[in-house]
């Protein structure tokens, strides 16, 4: 291959490799937010409450049910941990190998040891999370016996 070629390619994993990262530093952020966010409704909702009287009473109406299930749903389910695991591993593989590709120049150490990292940390979660699939499965047929 044409080194001049060859060049150009590393130039451009190492772009989309910061993108990637970019993007999936952007993601992060908008998941703290959000979840900062439901935190504080979340507050200010039970400080509406005069007393717990008052907070059995919609507990046991049909939208305070809606609003306990809503997020009981999303810490009892391991499907949207293994989900995430997926997801990040996915983005942290990719980030690796992009700086793998791009090693050369005077940054080669660097760039391989960042590869190197990001592309095991990228395989752990999905190990991980291949594992927590098939224990949340083994799981959940023990506890329907």
């Amino acid at each position: 291959m044409d080194p001049m070629v060859q060049s150009q390619l590393k130039d451009w994993v190492l772009i989309f490799a910061m993108l990637l990262m970019t993007v999936w530093g952007l993601y992060i952020v908008t998941i703290f937010v959000r979840r900062k966010h439901q935190s504080t409704m979340q507050k200010a909702l039970l400080d509406k409450f005069a007393s717990a009287h008052d907070f059995a009473e919609f507990m046991q109406s049909p939208a305070g049910q809606k609003y306990v299930m809503s997020f009981a749903d999303a810490v009892t389910s391991p499907r949207n941990a293994i989900l995430k695991s997926v997801q990040i591993g996915i983005v942290l593989v990719f980030v690796g190998v992009g700086f793998l590709s791009a090693g050369g120049g005077p940054y080669v150490l660097l760039t391989e040891g960042f590869g190197g990292l990001f592309v095991s940390v990228g395989f752990g979660f999905l190990i991980s999370a291949l594992v927590s699939y098939f224990l949340s499965r083994k799981l959940d047929s023990k506890f329907k016996e």
